[in-house]
């Protein structure tokens, strides 16, 4: 009977004990598992907390390791938390950091915070201009109405609303008096008393925060005052030619990144002085761009680069540590004797003449130019994260949690691009407890150069000298500069403005009676014809050559750069380029072999992209005289629209590249030189119609499909773009990317994936090719496509695999004979010329200097021949 009942039993509850038996699987695979912490991506509600506290009397050893503990496993780190962390923004961020030392140092900030140690809790206010009584005074209970407030700004306390913390808060906002009212709300304002006084019986609400307290009651302010005094604002206007013999002198601190060395010597002839001074700081991480512009200094007496160099990443504090360590140099300068210390960047550039600058800052001297963010400081202070706590390691800056804003403060913020006159200068390089206690809060601050001299100013005796201009026109288009696209760098969102293009110069020319004295930004290789104009406009007496001045040149490589997977990539295609140039001169009896690339310029003309210039070292086979050569070549475009009919003929173009720039909806990769570790992106632009769905097809030399992904189109004019989250390495090869509509091929691009010829600027080996040029060794992404075949009229074929796993195997010469027969498919030939002389006798090869396109012809406008002395200024 037992044996029958058991049956049964199994027979009826069969599938509750499927789904209990699939449970404990589901359960043991779960203990099996084990987080990767340096994973780029976490989720931080996974995480519940670090070196959680023991109970020591069920231990009889020494304590347990300290650990991170995630929901489901643990796993130990070298790292050792000093306290118990459960914030979540600090537990995401110690899953995300790369290195041990980074992960500590988030620690330990974390737990600094925690014990209210990381910076002071109250710092002192040394403006003199005070409000008419002592922060905390109490006028009384004044009414107030719905339709009309009394005070302008509100914030609600639901649990801790009290006189003490609303009038911190609209201290630190700026504001003179603070009303609490209806127990959770503090208001904040410059005037009260519209509504007038009432009775204190209406002010009766006992304070969450503060029961002993009386916070306001309906439509009744308790109100307090602040003890600020009223911002002091002096007006500032653009005034003619003023008659002082002594004028002031400035300091130009270029602070620069990137390659674009042209631009840097075109901005410094066009504010150059032999009366002022040119302080260089060179990112330590670009040292051709340092390099470059280190002979300035044996040139000019008055330009020195400096060499304490910092890594400045967006948003990070490294940027205020940097100004603050320039500002103590130049003061240690004693034979640089100057007035004004003015910040720019390569991407500035002036929009008035210096004489006129000059003549400005003489009638304001003294003053301090700052520009503030506008009236509402607590939205401010949100938005900038000022109240969350950030540090900076692994070029990364992390977000660790909220805090609060120190006691007693004005805060202020707005510009980092400034005018800081020189005893401002002097102070804040000083120490006393309000100088102190900033740069401690300021070290652990989002965008610190964009408040930290504001709220000094604010809250110094210098507090009555600010004048609300930073001397700067910023071309501010919000839908396009705040798209995240810093991400990547920071645990946050921020803005960037956009360049200045050829059609706003007459918005510039606005600013021409203003005190305005510089726009940004400026990039010649996005729209170079701008700057011509401001050239033409500011220099009508310069003589300009109009031979190179729609042509610049970018500088992509130089021979010196560190390796990287970017380098690789662009080497294996500038290998290429070089021989088949060499080749192309046997024709005409003209024998060269390669020696080396010596470095690459992408090449714009007319403000377009017109192409790769590689200047390389050659030996001349028959005399083994080395020479120096440069070639050009342009990029082949292969993009096809099968179907125009319907949606889908909105479509304008179609491109991949890398390096993509939300902003200005341009590829930084201008040649789209994309090896196996790139990080692709499609750009597409369509015309207006009708909203639609596209899907979007990722294709590899194997015909594999890689990825397919749907895409919403708005009905408006739109240029979007789409990364896949592909596996590297990609399998070099030919690459398409097909867009569908309705199931139907409706448009397509194909794109060359380079084999690396080259690793760490060394020929790759066979080991290096196997792991480099097979593709990821599984799926691209955890999903497979094959479904898709027939409608993408894919035939994957047997053939087609074998080819592939034998180019995948291929190096010296073999490998250069396969990426040459790529990029022939997709760069084509223009040109070859010599540098210096042709003393070999290749009659095909033209002097480089001679030419029009070549990077080491004449370039007036970015070469600088010394100080005119008639003028002060450079030839």
């Amino acid at each position: 009977m037992k044996n029958v009942s058991t049956k049964k039993i199994c027979k009826r509850y069969k599938f509750i004990l499927l789904g209990v038996l699939i449970i404990l699987c589901i359960q043991l695979s779960l203990l099996s598992f084990s987080p990767n912490t340096n994973s780029t991506e976490s989720d931080p509600s996974s995480l519940q907390s670090i070196n959680k506290p023991t109970d020591r009397n069920k231990t009889n050893g020494p304590d347990p390791p300290l650990q991170i503990h995630f929901s489901k496993d643990k796993k130990s780190f070298q790292f050792q938390p000093k306290c118990h962390i459960t914030v979540k923004e600090a537990l995401s961020a110690i899953s995300r950091a790369k290195t041990e030392l980074c992960k500590q140092q988030i620690a330990d900030v974390t737990c600094l915070s925690l014990e209210e140690k990381l910076f002071p809790k109250n710092i002192p206010n040394y403006c003199p201009f005070k409000g008419n009584h002592t922060s905390g005074f109490y006028y009384g209970c004044f009414g107030d109405s719905t339709e009309s407030r009394d005070l302008s700004h509100h914030k609600e306390f639901p649990e801790t609303n009290s006189p003490k913390n609303c009038i911190k808060y609209c201290t630190n906002g700026g504001y003179l008096y603070a009303g609490l009212q209806y127990m959770k709300e503090c208001w904040c304002g410059d005037r009260f008393g519209r509504h007038g006084k009432v009775d204190i019986s209406l002010c009766n609400n006992q304070c969450p925060g503060d029961p002993s307290k009386p916070c306001g009651g309906y439509q009744a302010n308790s109100i307090y005052t602040t003890g600020l005094g009223a911002k002091i604002k002096n007006p500032v206007e653009l005034l003619g030619p003023i008659s002082q013999t002594k004028k002031v002198k400035i300091v130009f601190v270029l602070t620069l990144n990137g390659r674009a060395v042209r631009q840097v010597r075109r901005l410094l002839k066009a504010i150059y002085h032999k009366d002022h001074f040119y302080y260089i700081h060179v990112d330590i991480r670009q040292q051709y761009l340092y390099n470059e512009l280190l002979p300035l200094e044996s040139m000019l007496p008055n330009v020195r680069l400096t060499r304490n160099r910092f890594a400045t990443i967006w948003g990070g504090a490294s940027l205020l540590q940097a100004h603050l360590a320039f500002i103590k140099e130049l003061l240690e300068m004693t034979n640089w004797t100057w007035d004004y210390y003015i910040n720019l960047s390569e991407s500035d550039y002036p929009i008035k003449n210096l004489d006129t600058l000059v003549n400005f800052l003489t009638r304001y001297n003294g003053k301090v130019f700052l520009k503030s963010h506008g009236r509402d400081t607590p939205k401010f202070l949100k938005k900038q994260g000022l109240d969350q706590i950030f540090h900076e390691c692994d070029n990364h800056l992390w977000r660790l949690g909220p805090r609060e804003l120190p006691d007693g403060l004005r805060f202020d913020g707005g510009s980092d691009w400034f005018g800081l006159h020189r005893k401002f200068c002097d102070y804040v390089i000083t120490s006393d407890l309000l100088l102190d206690g900033l740069k401690e809060f300021y070290k652990y601050t989002l965008l610190p150069a964009e408040s930290f001299f504001h709220t000094v100013l604010q809250n110094s005796i210098f507090c009555d000298k600010w004048m609300d201009n930073n001397l700067h026109v910023t071309n501010w288009i919000r839908k396009k500069g705040c798209k995240c696209q810093n991400k990547h760098i920071v645990d946050w969102c921020g803005c960037s403005p956009n360049d200045f293009k050829s059609t706003d110069l007459q918005r510039l020319m606005v600013f021409e009676q203003r005190p305005r004295f510089f726009a940004r930004k400026f990039e010649p290789a996005v729209n170079q014809d701008i700057i011509n104009s401001l050239d033409l406009y500011l220099f009508k007496d310069r003589p300009q050559d109009m031979k190179s001045y729609t042509k610049y040149w970018q500088n992509e490589f130089h021979l010196k750069d560190k390796a990287n997977n970017r380098t690789d990539t662009f080497l294996s295609f500038y290998g290429s380029f070089q021989r088949r140039s060499l080749e192309n001169l046997k024709h005409s009896s003209c024998h060269l072999k390669p020696v080396r690339i010596l470095e690459s310029n992408a090449y714009f003309a007319e403000d377009h992209y017109n192409g790769a210039l590689v200047l390389y070292e050659a030996e001349h086979q028959q005399s083994g005289k080395k020479v120096i050569l440069e070639s050009h070549f342009t990029r082949r475009r292969h993009y096809i629209i099968s179907d125009p009919q319907g949606p889908a003929g909105r479509l304008l173009s179609l491109e991949t590249g890398t390096e993509y720039d939300l902003k200005e909806n341009i590829f930084r990769n201008f040649g789209q030189l994309i090896g196996p570790y790139s990080d692709m992106t499609l750009e597409h632009s369509w015309t207006s119609g009708s909203d639609f769905t596209i899907s979007v097809a990722w294709i590899d030399p194997t015909e594999l499909v890689a990825a397919s992904y749907d895409i919403e189109i708005p009905g408006t004019n739109h240029i979007g773009s789409h990364k896949p989250e592909l596996k590297v390495p990609l399998r070099p090869g030919v690459w398409k990317v097909k867009l569908m509509h309705k199931w139907q091929i409706v448009a397509e691009t194909s794109f060359l994936v380079v084999p690396l010829s080259t690793f760490q600027h060394r020929p790759v080996t066979f080991q290096q090719v196997l792991s480099f040029h097979n593709g990821p060794g599984s799926l691209y992404i955890e999903k497979d496509f094959r479904d898709f075949d027939k409608v993408l009229h894919i035939n994957r074929t047997v053939e087609l695999q074998n080819d592939a796993d034998a180019n995948g195997r291929k190096t010296g010469n073999q490998l250069d004979h396969w990426v040459d027969s790529l990029t022939k498919a997709f760069w084509e030939y223009q040109n070859i010329c010599i540098s210096g002389e042709n003393s070999i006798g290749c009659l095909e090869l033209d002097i480089c200097e001679r030419t029009l396109w070549s990077s080491r012809s004449e370039d007036p406008k970015s070469e600088l021949h010394g100080i005119d002395n008639k003028s002060g200024r450079l030839r």
